[in-house]
């Protein structure tokens, strides 16, 4: 039984949301996230990775499918998120 649910497990990555790519008008169209490991997830567009787009360096959990691209970048199409950025409520709790 611990072996089926091994394999339906989703991977667990943590990091911060950088941008990766801009438009014409400069906004932000491609993210991506970094792991403290140093290692880099370009985020899929899908309708739940493009939410991702308005958490501009905040820090995220995601779970999702990760692939390597023919070019040898690594991307997640997520599955889902979860808010972890502490920094923005200890701003709010020290003034």
């Amino acid at each position: 039984m611990n072996s089926v649910r091994k394999k339906n497990r989703k991977p667990l990555i943590s990091g911060i949301v950088i941008p990766a790519q801009w438009d014409a008008n400069g906004n932000v169209i491609t993210v991506t996230i970094h792991t403290r490991d140093e290692k880099v997830f370009l985020v899929e567009h899908t309708k739940i990775g493009n939410d991702l787009l308005n958490l501009i360096h905040k820090e995220v959990e995601v779970t999702g499918k990760i692939r390597e691209r023919l070019d040898g970048k690594t991307c997640i199409g997520i599955k889902s998120y979860k808010i972890t950025d502490t920094q923005s409520e200890s701003k709010i709790a020290c003034t």
